[in-house]
């Protein structure tokens, strides 16, 4: 889908749209992003992490390219894993931070 075409269905001038794209522009509205969504019609999934990274744009772009290349990962352990604090300033492979978090989820399961 051109710009152009995107920016008509979603009422959002194409120009503002490119440069979202390019960075030249960063942190749109929630309203914003929930218009691009509703004509792009990612995957639920996907559309749920580009609405929390709407709110969390300092999320690790490792972590966000690992998890957008396996649709295993839930949202729910996408942003366990962003929102956790690391001592020092060297951030954990991104796989071995997912492998934590769900192990995390399935122990929480466990206990129930």
């Amino acid at each position: 889908m051109s710009l152009r075409r995107l920016g008509e269905l979603s009422s959002i001038d194409h120009a503002y749209v490119h440069r979202l794209e390019t960075g030249e522009k960063t942190s749109p509205s929630p309203d914003l992003v929930d218009k691009l969504l509703s004509v792009l019609k990612p995957e639920e999934r996907d559309g749920a992490m580009v609405s929390w990274l709407v709110d969390h744009p300092d999320a690790d772009p490792k972590l966000v390219e690992f998890v957008l290349k396996d649709p295993t990962i839930s949202v729910e352990v996408f942003s366990a894993a962003a929102g956790m604090r690391h001592r020092g300033t060297a951030r954990p492979d991104p796989a071995l931070l997912i492998s934590r978090v769900q192990r995390a989820f399935q122990d929480d399961d466990e206990d129930e």
